[in-house]
């Protein structure tokens, strides 16, 4: 029997640097999914740790609170469960190296057919926090994307489960559903105000970097201040820069910053940083994913940032760009 490490990304929804929003929640749906993959687990006999950190903190926090959970055991396999957002569509799955492509394969075709969404298939990273910093062979699943009406239309987070066990297993499993609740009548929401991009970016902002930031689409002194706050997280998670995140620009955040450029093809957090430092300025970087991968869309995006602000066009985020963009 198998021995593993399972857990749901992020800070519980509404708590700290919970996870992306749009028609679904992705920290209230992976949860979900986390439970009945590990319910499944355990009834077919394998030992389960289940390492989600369920405390109210910042993203950074979160990544290493779940990373010390996983190191405190020697498993098989280490499954982080996590929704997509980005305005794509379908499941993909994420490894460090090649030692756990056929597994995150599996999974990935399996949950595609379970829900009836595309199949984005196995990707890599030498990036991504828990991945890079976990003892045993580790994978993350992103189960589908939380902005897509197409994935939320055919979602079922125990058919996510089940799949993703039933990969892990190598046979089928299928738990008995829970009796449906009642849901609640969701109040209408109030007309919004503001710039709906700026909006949709405070969003952003605060699930990665700035709990409690208000999202009205007003770009006043609290959206100024989390521009500097979110350009820190992402220093910290990929520079490992040490940062206070507190929105104040001093030596320590220049000093990280300088020397550094983000460009196409990179996939890593300061993308993510880089497509909301867009949004809290009035831009579309058509779409913001955690981490971000630097694609053509967002290339032209930072093109023409910086020819409406006279800086030097190469498409390229250096630190005249960073600067500019937390002002």
């Amino acid at each position: 029997m198998g021995t593993y490490n399972v857990h749901a990304g992020h800070c519980p929804q509404g708590q700290g640097a919970s996870g992306a929003v749009g028609f679904l929640q992705e920290s209230v749906e992976n949860r979900k999914v986390k439970d009945r993959v590990i319910t499944a687990l355990e009834n077919a006999g394998h030992t389960v740790y289940d390492c989600t950190d369920d405390t109210n903190c910042t993203a950074n926090q979160n990544l290493q609170r779940i990373v010390t959970k996983c190191n405190a055991h020697g498993v098989d396999l280490d499954v982080s469960i996590h929704l997509n957002a980005g305005g794509g569509t379908g499941v993909e799955v994420w490894c460090y190296d090649s030692k756990t492509t056929d597994i995150a394969a599996k999974i990935s075709e399996n949950v595609s057919n379970a829900l009836g969404i595309r199949n984005r298939g196995v990707k890599y990273s030498q990036g991504l926090y828990v991945l890079k910093n976990t003892k045993s062979p580790a994978l993350l699943v992103e189960c589908c994307f939380v902005d897509a009406q197409n994935d939320a239309d055919k979602w079922d987070a125990n058919k996510c489960g089940d799949a993703i066990a039933s990969a892990i297993i190598g046979k089928t499993v299928q738990e008995p559903a829970p009796k449906p609740q009642p849901t609640p009548s969701a109040p209408k929401p109030s007309k919004p105000s503001g710039n709906p991009i700026i909006r949709d970016g405070q969003v952003h902002a605060r699930n990665f970097a700035v709990p409690g930031l208000k999202s009205d689409g007003i770009p006043g002194p609290e959206t100024n201040k989390a521009k500097i706050k979110v350009l820190q997280q992402g220093m910290n998670l990929d520079y490992r820069a040490g940062l206070a995140v507190d929105g104040i620009w001093g030596d320590r955040s220049e000093a990280a910053l300088k020397g550094h450029t983000v460009r196409r093809g990179e996939t890593q957090y300061m993308v993510t940083a880089l497509e909301i430092l867009f949004m809290l300025n009035g831009y579309n970087p058509k779409g913001v994913e955690n981490p971000g991968t630097f694609g053509g869309g967002l290339e032209a995006a930072v093109r023409q940032y910086q020819k409406d602000r006279r800086l030097s066009v190469d498409g390229i985020a250096g630190y005249n760009t960073f600067k500019v963009l937390i002002k």
